[in-house]
Formats: C-alpha cells, structure tokens, sequence
C-alpha cells in the first residue's frame, strides 16, 4: 500500500482527477514495482469514482494474472476509484487503424476551445497550471476530431521522450468532443470517463508536431464509446485507446 495524492491543477472536471491522468496512474505504481524494467505495453482501468485532487489516497498493487501484469487500485479510504490491469512486456507492433490514421494525415479545421470543462489539465482554457495542455480541437465533422500537440522536454522521460502519463491524458479529451455533438442532441450536459485502454507501441518524440486524432463510434443509452490514437503526421503510431464515457445531466464539481 503506497500513499498517493493528486495535485491541484490536474483537472478533467473541477476539483477531479481528469480522466486520462487516473488511467495512467496505475502504470507509474507498476512501473516503480516491475524489478525487469521492461517497457510499458498497456493499461485496461476502470474508473469507479471520481478522484478527488488534494485527498490522501491509497494505491494497493499485487501480481496479475499472467507474466508481467500487475493488478493496482486506488482507493480513497474505503471508496474504489480506479482498478487497473497494467501490462509491462515490451511493444506489440500498431494496429490498422485506417480511419484514424486518415484523419491523422489530412487538413487541421479550424481549432477551437471549449469552455464545457474550463478548467481541464488537457483542455480548459482556464487551467492555470504551469504545465496545463490547454488542447484546442479541430472538428473535422459531427464525429471527429484532429488536433496538432507539440510537448517540450518540461514533460520528458529520459530519451528525451514524452510522458505515457501525458500520452494517456491527451487521448482522453479528444474522444469526449468527438462525441459532444451525439451528446447535445441526446440532451446530455456531458461524460465522465468510465473506463479506458491505452497501449503504447513506440515511444512517443518531444520537440515534433504530432497529432491527436479521435473518431465517435457510438452511444446506446447513456454509454459513449470512442476511439483515440497519437500519430505523427506520416501516419506512424505511437499509441491507441479506446474509452467508454457515462453521459451526464450535469457535469459535476468537487471543488
């Protein structure tokens, strides 16, 4: 059982740990455990609750069920927020992702902000931490989304190579725009993540435009579900998620 606490500034919602940032916090406690060092594969999280920034939080982690997986939750007293199943065995070759890479490689639209979630680390205008990514997306149409990303090396691993944390963050937010126009014709105010993957498959460059691109596949019920990936402008992948969002009627605050 580790301690955890989740820094203020680290927004999805207000006063919550945005969503890409609690799927990848698994994966630097497994990281810290694996004695191999071996590169990070993937992560499957599901979000139960929201995680409250500045809390005193608990991460508990024990072997998987296979070679190389690590079992991780993290809990907020008796309260489950996040459980994950964190794989570190080295890179699979990328998927075909056709549409994707499609997106990837044409035009940008016109980028714009938006102020449903202001204060996210990824994308809120508002979000003053030094670091904030502040993501402007470019619609491509009622279902997808492209945006440019540049990373300094301020959020490098050695290498210098970008953060898979930020990488998890940064394929959160596009999924939820592509999705915000079923959204608002379904009435919804908007989503919460509820559970998401991620796999790594080439360590991902500072210092080199890449792009972010995310496509909606569907909503049945109040459950979203979306398509991201992290690509440069050739079509080379770095990474691919895919998510499961909750519609909501109100977009909640814990701060």
């Amino acid at each position: 059982m580790r301690p955890f606490r989740a820094a203020p500034g680290l927004d999805g919602p207000a006063g919550i740990l945005q969503g890409g940032l609690a799927t990848a916090v698994p994966t630097a406690a497994a990281r810290l455990a694996d004695p191999f060092g071996a590169p990070l594969t993937s992560v499957v999280a599901r979000l139960h609750a929201p995680t409250p920034l500045g809390a005193d939080l608990t991460i508990a982690l024990r072997p998987g069920g296979g070679v190389a997986h690590h079992e991780v939750q993290l809990r907020h007293g008796d309260t489950l927020l996040v459980s994950a199943s964190v794989e570190l065995a080295g890179r699979d070759q990328p998927p075909a992702i056709p549409d994707l890479v499609e997106l990837a490689t044409g035009p940008i639209p016109e980028l714009v902000l938006h102020p449903t979630y202001p204060d996210c680390f990824v994308c809120g205008p508002g979000n003053t931490h030094p670091h904030a990514q502040r993501c402007a997306m470019g619609h491509v149409n009622d279902e997808a989304v492209v945006l440019p990303w540049l990373v300094d090396d301020a959020l490098a691993e050695p290498g210098p190579t970008i953060d898979p944390i930020l990488v998890s963050a940064v394929l959160d937010c596009p999924g939820v725009w592509a999705a915000t126009p079923a959204l608002t014709a379904a009435g919804f105010a908007g989503c919460l993540l509820g559970g998401m993957e991620v796999r790594w498959y080439r360590d991902a460059p500072v210092y080199e435009v890449l792009r972010v691109a995310a496509r909606f596949d569907e909503l049945t019920g109040r459950k979203i579900r979306v398509r991201t990936a992290l690509l440069d402008e050739e079509g080379q992948v770095y990474a691919v998620a895919s998510a499961l969002h909750i519609a909501v009627n109100e977009v909640p605050r814990l701060s």
